[in-house]
């Protein structure tokens, strides 16, 4: 087989890292397990540029080595290729690699893509946007931003960063005045978060993080916080940390396949989409685009 693999230097684990080096290890890495892969590290509209010139080759599959908005951003150009999308779980969160199972140790995953197997799995879209994880407006978003201030944090700093970041919101407050059509015709919501996700999160009382059983259910999942003050909100997000939150009287959740979210009041919207903060026309028109991309992944009895 024969891989390229596109590094995003900003992303969270490769901040002050050696590149050089980091690119020599994982090509010798690959090589280890057998793949012919060419390993370039960019940043910013240059990694677009590096996936572009990789999708006319003869190369099976484009590994993606960053965060979740570094794949997204990925994915859009992948999906009418022939190319599978590979991922290295470089970034703060990594919520896809989590949910396909893939492990957090480079190697380890590197073991994994070289195998080949491939699977299908659902994108969503806002306004042309893709996102493999979620699309939140709110108060989120200003999370987003505060927490990208605090980039380069790492262990036990990065966390207070974050509940730095959530404090910071919370202090002012700020709910979206929106129209949303949840099935049953348009309804104006004043809302401090309203998420769209690419499948529904897990449902049990004991879930401690938001993670996805399944990423090819070909459904939007909606939550909507109906939360009125600080306090009901804060015991939401206990909920987030100490699971049991989809248990929240004032939360509400359903799936769709389709949804558009309007305003009288504004123009545009700051929506956190996998993680990056954009700004964005209204009306936003969220749609699920069921088994569009075709990524490496563990095989299925790697999973169990």
């Amino acid at each position: 087989m024969k891989f390229a693999v596109i590094l995003n230097e900003a992303a969270g684990t490769l901040l002050g890292a050696p590149i050089a080096r980091t690119v020599a290890d994982i090509g010798a890495g690959f090589a280890a397990a057998g793949v012919e892969a060419t390993v370039r590290a960019a940043r910013g509209v240059a990694i677009e540029e590096e996936i572009r010139a990789f999708l006319g080759t003869d190369v099976d599959a484009i590994v993606i080595g960053g965060g979740d908005g570094t794949l997204a951003a990925a994915a859009g150009l992948l999906l009418h290729s022939n190319k599978a999308m590979g991922l290295l779980p470089l970034g703060t969160m990594n919520l896809l690699a989590r949910d396909l199972g893939m492990p957090n140790n480079i190697q380890a995953a590197i073991d994994i893509l070289s195998n080949g197997y491939t699977r299908k799995i659902d994108v969503a879209e806002v306004n042309g946007h893709i996102f493999l994880n979620n699309s939140v407006i709110g108060l989120y978003p200003t999370m987003v931003r505060a927490r990208e201030r605090q980039r380069g944090v790492a262990g036990w700093k990065k966390w207070i960063s974050i509940a730095s970041a959530i404090f910071k919101s919370l202090k002012y407050y700020n709910v979206a005045e929106v129209s949303v059509d949840l099935g049953k015709g348009p309804r104006l919501v004043k809302t401090p978060a309203l998420a769209v996700v690419n499948n529904v999160y897990h449902d049990r009382p004991d879930a401690l993080f938001l993670d996805r059983p399944t990423l090819d259910d070909g459904r939007l999942a909606i939550y909507l916080a109906n939360h009125r003050t600080r306090l009901g909100l804060i015991r939401l997000m206990v909920g987030l940390a100490l699971g049991g939150w989809q248990r929240d009287a004032e939360l509400e959740s359903l799936t769709l396949t389709e949804l558009t979210v309007t305003s009288q009041r504004r123009h545009r919207l700051r929506v956190a989409i996998d993680g990056e903060v954009i700004r964005l026309m209204l009306p936003l028109i969220y749609r699920i685009r069921p088994k569009a991309l075709t990524v490496l992944a563990p095989a299925p009895e790697y999973r169990l």
